[in-house]
């Protein structure tokens, strides 16, 4: 039989090479009589070795496939024996057997819709807003939890038993530990869909850094930390910034380097870069401040630096436990590439990490 002449009823195109799909026919026991060159292609083998074989030996339950595609008269999706490889199939009901034509769906789906930067943008951003118009769907429960358990923990719910006292406390401290991670979720997204400008306006940066500093001294008072910081000689106080978005950067810094270190010392020191490290980074233009986070304690491995600002990447790694840390960076990053700026981490073996944060200072 020509399974060419019943399939196109010509003789003037060669179809074992000119057919786009893997294209396959064979009797009603699944033994293959016909097959074009696409066929070995995709099913990894020559056209010899399918001539001998049988249809059930490459496609995963092929006999009941095909009676759906040929009921449906649709395409069904089908899996290669041993792989992950996925086609499209359709089927045909032809003289003493079944003609089946084979696409890879996932490459070929690839190739015909690709997204725009914009379509991937707008579904971020849309994704983005659907969680911030949760937001009080999200903490609302957790505070109770929270605001419920410190209260039972301070005997308002009457007295409760060693054991009882212990479960309270455990409930309280990992609901605490859930909402502060909903916070850091939800300014991720807030930052990744902020569209105003920056208010710009002079301020004193020194000030700024001393009082986050001292905060962060009485928040962490219990851990075995020296505080250091460090000023240019020469620098200028003042800078023209929004101050609350650098107090954002400089706070989330700080609290990812506080959350990894009990001990040691912490140095926030804040210099002004020449012209040629300027445009080392690729950053022009402005004058630039650079203010340095670094912490003695803290050391990074390469696995850590590559994903330290993607949330997105992390997850689907070894480093999931470091999510939270990413998530806070990401924040970071969004913040400082507001003020047109640039944030990086340099770790050096047996002595220190640095969180480098470069922004414009304005004209004062």
């Amino acid at each position: 039989m020509d399974i060419k002449k019943i399939l196109f009823k010509t003789n003037d195109i060669d179809m074992e090479k000119a057919l786009p799909d893997a294209t396959v026919y064979c009797n009603k026991d699944g033994k293959i009589l016909w097959v074009n060159d696409k066929s070995a292609e995709i099913f990894e083998t020559s056209k010899m070795h399918l001539l001998t074989s049988n249809i059930a030996d490459f496609i995963e339950n092929v006999q009941n496939l095909i009676t759906s595609a040929l009921i449906s008269e649709h395409q069904v999706i089908t899996k290669l024996i041993g792989k992950e490889i996925y086609f499209d199939m359709t089927a045909k009901e032809i003289s003493d057997g079944y003609v089946m034509a084979f696409r890879d769906c996932i490459n070929f789906a690839a190739s015909q819709i690709k997204p725009s930067e914009e379509d991937i943008e707008r579904e971020n951003r849309n994704k983005n807003m659907f969680l911030l118009k949760l937001a009080n769907d999200l903490k609302s429960p957790l505070q109770s939890i929270v605001g419920f358990s410190q209260a039972m923990s301070d005997g308002l719910g009457g007295e409760m038993t060693e054991q009882q006292d212990k479960y309270i406390k455990i409930i309280k401290k990992n609901s605490s530990d859930l909402m502060y991670f909903v916070n850091k979720l939800l300014e991720l997204s807030q930052s990744e869909v902020e569209m105003n400008s920056p208010d710009l306006k002079i301020f004193d940066i020194v000030s700024c850094v001393n009082s986050i500093v001292k905060f962060n001294e009485q928040l962490y008072k219990g851990k075995d930390l020296k505080w250091n910081i460090q000023l240019e000689d020469g620098l200028k106080k003042t800078i023209v910034s929004d101050e609350n978005i650098v107090k954002n950067i400089i706070q989330n810094t700080l609290e990812v380097v506080l959350k990894s270190v009990d001990m040691g010392e912490i140095v926030v020191s804040l210099s002004v870069p020449d012209e040629d490290f300027i445009k080392s980074k690729n950053l022009f233009g402005a004058n630039f401040i650079l203010i340095s986070i670094s912490s003695s304690s803290l050391l990074l491995s390469e696995n850590d630096l590559e994903s330290m600002f993607d949330p997105y990447k992390i997850v689907d790694t070894s480093n999931r436990k470091n999510l939270l840390r990413a998530l806070t960076l990401a924040c970071v990053k969004n913040s400082v590439q507001l003020l047109n700026g640039m944030v990086w981490v340099e770790s050096k073996i047996l002595k220190n990490t640095s969180f480098n944060i470069l922004i414009p200072q304005g004209a004062n």
